[in-house]
């Protein structure tokens, strides 16, 4: 996984076999992603979250999770501690990092 803040180093490494792995945030597209529900613009979200990486089974639910989860800003740890079977790694604006590990799936080592 991708540092957000410097496209060059790794954040995390992800282990594993048949799994899917998706990444939203700002390092690729920039702030693009905003949040319908509050009506939050993607620079108010960026000011929150760096990025969402997800780890899970199958690749277009894994992609629209992390999408989801980005889009709730800072929300997202409390929604995402609910799914089941779904690895995270959060990397907050402040360079803070909050991870989980999926059930019985790939291991998720953060550096």
């Amino acid at each position: 996984v991708v540092d957000p803040f410097d496209r060059g180093r790794v954040a995390a490494v992800v282990a594993g076999e048949d799994m899917a792995v998706a990444t939203s945030g700002t390092a690729e597209r920039g702030a693009h992603i905003v949040d319908p529900v509050l009506r939050r613009s993607p620079s108010e979200l960026a000011s929150e979250l760096a990025s969402v990486t997800l780890i899970g089974e199958d690749l277009t639910h894994v992609d629209a999770m992390a999408t989801a989860a980005f889009a709730m800003g800072r929300r997202c740890q409390t929604w995402l501690e609910a799914q089941p079977g779904l690895g995270a790694l959060v990397v907050f604006a402040d360079g803070e990092t909050w991870s989980k590990e999926g059930h019985d799936g790939p291991s998720l080592q953060v550096l």
